[in-house]
């Protein structure tokens, strides 16, 4: 299924290149450092959680031409339960994690466009992967999402931007690769950029995610992971 929409994003990368050859071109590469929380429910009374300590750092590498544009992140760290923490989901059942420490890493892959000056819309191919650290239970959710974004210059050094994306009927699989369930997701991020000067640029704000899990057997587990986060990027344009 991947390879489907791998296929779909080069060839609209590969249209749209043709369309605007001779347009601004650039590369951008960045980091970000988010402070975050996981919250969230098992699907029982009493089986909340909500993490102690957390928190993770991010990458992205992004291409643009013109209104076109495609990117790469990856982001990766640790969340500590003392109590209560998200169950592991199995192919047996659901198994109830206490005392542990979570790693997660997420990795996007998009596409989009422009579609008006200052509004794209784009597509996601999204993977979260989760490893409970007292066993090395692995667990991942993935699907292909869809999103807009936008930003608004206030003036002449800093700028508002956002985001929303949602996936819907993602696949949440173990370590195997054997299907344990399904799910939704959805994020939300707002902030501001300052330009240092042309080319670099720090940026601040706020990212909010909520996944919505179902297990083979029926039960459900919801949870959220809230960040603030600030980051750094800097731009290499190509003509």
């Amino acid at each position: 299924m991947k390879s489907k929409y791998t296929l779909a994003l080069l060839g609209a990368a590969l249209l749209l290149h043709g369309a605007s050859a001779m347009a601004e071109e650039k590369i951008t590469l960045g980091a970000k450092l988010l402070g975050a929380s996981w919250q969230g429910d098992n699907g029982g009374v009493g089986n909340t959680f909500d993490s102690t300590e957390g928190g993770q750092l991010g990458f992205n590498i992004a291409y643009q031409l013109d209104r076109f544009y495609t990117g790469l992140s990856l982001q990766t760290g640790k969340y500590k339960f003392n109590n209560g923490s998200p169950d592991q989901f199995t192919t047996t059942g659901r198994v109830a994690a206490v005392n542990t420490t979570i790693r997660q890493n997420d990795f996007d892959l998009l596409v989009g466009y422009y579609f008006w000056p200052q509004v794209s819309l784009f597509l996601d191919i999204k993977a979260v992967g989760n490893v409970w650290q007292t066993n090395d239970y692995k667990q991942s959710f993935s699907g292909l999402g869809l999103g807009i974004s936008g930003f608004n210059p206030i003036n002449q050094d800093w700028t508002l931007f956002g985001s929303f994306g949602f996936i819907r009927n993602g696949e949440i699989k173990d370590d195997n690769k054997d299907k344990v369930g399904d799910g939704n997701s959805h994020a939300l991020e707002l902030g501001a950029v300052l330009a240092l000067d042309g080319a670099n640029h720090l940026n601040m704000g706020i990212k909010l995610r909520k996944y919505q899990f179902e297990h083979i057997n029926g039960s459900t587990q919801d949870y959220t992971v809230n960040a603030l986060f600030v980051g750094f990027t800097h731009a290499f344009a190509l003509n």
